[in-house]
């Protein structure tokens, strides 16, 4: 190990003449991690010099440069929502290009791929890199990458596994609990009498699917007159929810009395199941995102209910970024605004929808 040279660095970096990126990417260059450097220079307080080094903790002091590059680690375009936030994240980059490069990567639901594709932003030596994880265990190898590497990440819309403020910046995201809540309340108080309901899970792993599984029985499992018939995973995608669907309908026909599906497109998979089953006596359906047919179907008696889950994150994720780079203190949560749609007010929001 090269310690007369980490012993300069922090020198350097203890005496303001350069910045924490400086330091973690020289180390870097010496071979050595963040990790290790900081156990070289000072075995007994490894911690701390972490914490002084860390790129995710705010408010950070990065280098001023005239223009930074920002990377987009999409996790798929399967569905509505993911080409939504994709098109705003790069509409918000075009409209920031005197201050902003921008380049992107998609997974392909992959997130073997998505590690991989965040090495390779690191590796284009990326100012910021901006992450939609695919599931939250496996990306923690992507952000300790770039822990590694000196570049923060920003979590948008779901998360790793890991703690806000030191593996990653900052997360902004909908509150996916409260959102399933919110459509479990509205079952309680809008149904009586025995409620048979079959759950169309998102994807295995992924935190939306986690929290609005958790949210939704939160509320429901409360109150002994709603009885779980069977769950099952749709992948967040319409024919996944159309084939999880008539898997449901097939073993339990008429007993299922309610369809709680994650995300909007299993929802309309679901119908289209029961559509094609032939079944005229419709079962009460709930969903979450936001899409403008879910909206419709809500206002046209289809649907009884759906929350808002907004995939345009490129404006409060610029604003985000515009505050990293000029060094100001940033929570490790930040909210997104969710509507809720019912029969009483659809039909004059959706042009809220995607």
């Amino acid at each position: 190990m090269r310690i007369p040279e980490l012993e300069t660095l922090a020198a350097e970096l203890r005496a303001g003449r350069i910045n924490r990126f400086d330091f973690l990417r020289a180390a870097a260059a010496l071979g050595l991690t963040a990790a290790a450097a900081a156990s070289v220079l000072d075995p007994f307080n490894a911690l701390s010099v972490m914490a002084a080094t860390n790129p995710n903790v705010t408010p950070a002091h990065p280098m001023k440069k005239s223009k930074y590059l920002i990377g987009f680690s999409q996790s798929e375009l399967t569905n509505g929502f993911r080409s939504t936030e994709s098109a705003s994240m790069k509409s918000e980059a075009d409209k920031r290009s005197a201050k902003y490069s921008y380049t992107t990567t998609v997974a392909n639901s992959d997130s073997n791929k998505q590690v991989s594709d965040v090495g390779d932003l690191i590796t284009k030596k990326c100012d910021l890199i901006v992450l939609t994880p695919l599931q939250k265990d496996p990306l923690r190898a992507a952000t300790s990458k770039a822990i590694a590497a000196g570049i923060p990440v920003i979590e948008i819309d779901r998360t790793s596994t890991g703690v806000p403020g030191t593996d990653y910046v900052t997360v902004i995201e909908s509150n996916f609990i409260q959102q399933a809540e919110t459509v479990a309340n509205y079952f309680v108080k809008n149904t009586s009498g025995p409620i048979n309901y079959v759950e169309l899970l998102g994807t295995t792993g992924a935190s939306p699917a986690i929290d609005r599984h958790k949210g939704f029985h939160n509320v429901i499992d409360k109150v002994s007159r709603f009885k779980l018939l069977a769950a099952q995973d749709g992948n967040f995608q319409l024919p996944g929810g159309k084939q999880v669907m008539t898997n449901f309908i097939s073993r339990f026909g008429s007993k299922i009395d309610l369809v709680y599906a994650h995300n909007d497109d299993m929802a309309v998979g679901a119908l289209q199941a029961l559509r094609a089953a032939g079944v005229t006596k419709l079962p009460y359906i709930g969903s979450i995102d936001g899409t403008k047919r879910a909206i419709q179907n809500v206002a046209n008696g289809i649907f009884q209910v759906c929350v808002s889950s907004d995939p345009h994150f490129g404006p409060i994720t610029f604003n985000t970024i515009d505050q990293y780079f000029a060094g100001q203190a940033i929570p490790g949560f930040i909210a997104v605004h969710d509507h809720t749609y019912t029969k009483a007010n659809a039909a004059s929001l959706i042009s809220t929808g995607f």
